[in-house]
């Protein structure tokens, strides 16, 4: 017979995890496989026309193209951005931080530029760090020493 505190312990007990993470993706691979398997199974009498696996195909290529365009554009985003930052190394810039009511402006001469692992560029000035999209002006002209 069964206890309450052996259900309770069995309650208290948190599930084992699982041997395999799911994947959200479908890569390639995948896809071919999935396909081969449902030729293969597919009704003899009854067949699946090959413009429906042709249809099926363009769809992922262009999936997958598409994936690989917007990773393309975000690598051009990250090195436009550091481009941006590296133009205005040595300038003296005016930054805004805290919100609409709260903006408050600092100025300086940007000093060094640091990426985080996002690629997101952030200038350095006055010993602080301040988002490139942060700046809203910039002084062409080289402060002199």
């Amino acid at each position: 017979m069964i206890s309450v505190t052996d259900i309770q312990s069995q309650l208290s007990t948190p599930p084992a995890p699982l041997g395999r993470v799911p994947s959200k993706t479908m890569g390639q691979t995948e896809f071919l496989n999935l396909l081969v398997t449902q030729m293969r199974n597919q009704d003899p009498l009854k067949p699946v026309s090959d413009t429906e696996f042709i249809a099926q195909m363009a769809q992922f290529t262009s999936l997958e193209q598409t994936k690989e365009m917007s990773s393309d554009v975000q690598e051009l985003r990250q090195s436009y951005a550091l481009t941006q930052g590296t133009s205005l190394l040595g300038k003296t810039v005016k930054v805004a931080t805290g919100e609409n009511e709260n903006e408050v402006f600092t100025k300086g001469i940007v000093t060094d530029l640091e990426v985080n692992k996002d690629g997101d560029v952030s200038l350095i000035l006055n010993n602080r760090a301040y988002a490139l999209d942060s700046v809203i002006a910039v002084n062409l002209e080289t402060p002199q020493n």
